[in-house]
């Protein structure tokens, strides 16, 4: 803060100077290149400024011409956004000299220690539920969190879940192990239990398996990850984690694959890799920017189990946002995944589990391998608007909301000649399209209505509290 003051002080001086001499304020010149004397920051009560300036697409001592500066000024903004520290995040370039400029960011944080009550939903997404809306299907709890931990970006979180789902897990991430800031860690552990379980799908539904008086299921996870941020947008992540899993008796009669060893338990680890390349404006919302992500995965390093288990997974997808006028956007992604051995059906995921094929909601298509493709125009109805929330906090004073019309298309096809037998939709190409409405806040919430109409020829409208992909 006494940098900063000292700053405005020299730029009152400078402007005083400057009408005295020419009778006008410094200005900039947008026609000439600048120089970027220095780089400041207000408003990071907690946040140092070290993690800051990592996230910044320029530096002081940087000569710019004023598009390039005006460029690098939205884009540093845009990461300190992606942060997730923030609510608010305004650049300016201040004139301090003949062909010199200071850059002021303006920050609001965001409240970092809070409790927040668990309250959501077990099922597939809302509308599956919203079908019966069964208050078993109900998780509730809470969850202690302290995000940006020490100032330092780093993130430590608590949770005690109950209800259809119960969970008790702990997480520590630290982004920032070297002065650099590109190398990180994270540390993770998990207890989970359920009364009841997916043991297999028939007519593209899932089939329960439910044991009110013990548990259906209830296994262990403990995780470490390694990170290494190579640039601003490029990130490698190397994860070890073991799992311990153990299913009541019956289960494995009903489906004798169901775990990837013989009998009621299984034990096994896990080795995965990320790469990811991002370089979308607000990865909440995304308007503009490209993201690359690949996942490699095996499960089973025949260090625990001697039974010869042994499954590799990779998984890949693009994202494309393009920006065409002031208003209207457009945006594709391509998701595919492989699995190259025969999975157990504990470790089976395609087609809706977190992936959809919007339209097809009401259904689980499961398989070994599956494509998606999607597809949004969309038109900015409501601008990010501001608005003040009177008698808050500092940190929930202030809000936006943003809304946007959109107009879709998707494709997807899963491959599973395990489950075509009894699911009509594997082995099927699957399409659809509609019209939806969502609308965006801060605190990363998005709220999507869409009316689709898919390739079987049903019309419904869907609702989600996530961005579309």
């Amino acid at each position: 803060m006494l940098r900063l003051f000292c700053a405005l002080l020299f730029l009152c001086t400078c402007s005083f100077g400057a009408v005295a001499q020419e009778g006008s304020s410094l200005v900039l010149d947008t026609t000439r290149a600048v120089i970027v004397t220095e780089i400041l920051f207000d408003g990071n009560k907690l946040t140092k400024e070290r993690i800051l300036l990592r996230e910044m697409s320029f530096k002081a001592g940087d000569k710019l011409y004023w598009s390039n500066l005006r460029a690098a000024l939205e884009q540093s903004s845009n990461n300190l956004m992606n942060l997730e520290l923030f609510n608010f995040v305004e650049a300016e370039p201040i004139p301090v000299g003949e062909g010199e400029v200071l850059v002021l960011f303006t920050l609001q944080e965001r409240w970092y220690i809070y409790p927040v009550p668990i309250f959501e939903i077990a099922e597939t997404n809302f509308n599956t539920w919203w079908e019966n809306r069964e208050l078993r299907w109900l998780n509730y709890g809470i969850s202690v969190k302290h995000k940006n931990f020490r100032g330092l970006n780093q993130n430590l979180a608590f949770m005690a879940r109950f209800g259809y789902t119960r969970r008790f897990s702990a997480s520590y991430s630290i982004p920032n192990l070297n002065k650099k800031q590109t190398l990180g860690l994270e540390l993770a552990a998990g207890y989970f239990e359920n009364n009841e379980l997916v043991w297999n799908t028939f007519g593209n539904e899932r089939l329960f398996y439910n044991n009110p008086e013990d548990k259906a299921r209830r296994w262990f996870e403990y995780r470490a990850g390694l990170t290494y941020r190579e640039n601003i947008f490029t990130r490698h992540t190397l994860n070890l984690s073991f799992h311990d899993v153990t299913v009541n008796d019956t289960v494995p009669v009903l489906n004798p694959e169901y775990l990837p060893s013989p009998g009621s338990r299984a034990q096994f680890l896990r080795v995965s890799y990320n790469l990811s390349f991002d370089n979308r404006d607000y990865r909440r919302y995304p308007l503009r920017g490209i993201l690359l992500y690949a996942h490699f995965q095996q499960d089973g390093l025949g260090l625990i189990n001697r039974d010869g288990f042994n499954l590799f997974t990779t998984q890949a997808s693009y994202r494309h946002h393009h920006k065409l006028s002031d208003r209207w956007y457009v945006a594709h992604a391509l998701t595919g995944k492989v699995n190259w051995s025969r999975p157990p059906y504990y470790l089976v995921n395609a087609l809706g589990y977190g992936h959809f094929v919007r339209g097809y909601e009401m259904f689980v298509i499961d398989g070994t391998r599956f494509g998606l493709l999607q597809s949004n125009l969309k038109y900015e109805v409501l601008k990010p608007k501001t608005i003040s929330l009177p008698m808050m906090p500092s940190q929930f004073s202030e809000t936006f909301i943003a809304v946007y019309a959109n107009l879709f298309f998707d494709a997807g096809y899963v491959h599973g000649p395990l489950f075509a037998d009894v699911n009509s939709l594997v082995n099927e190409y699957l399409y659809s399209m509609g019209l939806g409405l969502d609308v965006v806040s801060y605190y990363d919430k998005v709220m999507r209505v869409e009316g689709s109409i898919n390739g079987l020829g049903r019309a419904a409208v869907f609702v989600h509290f996530t961005q579309s992909f």
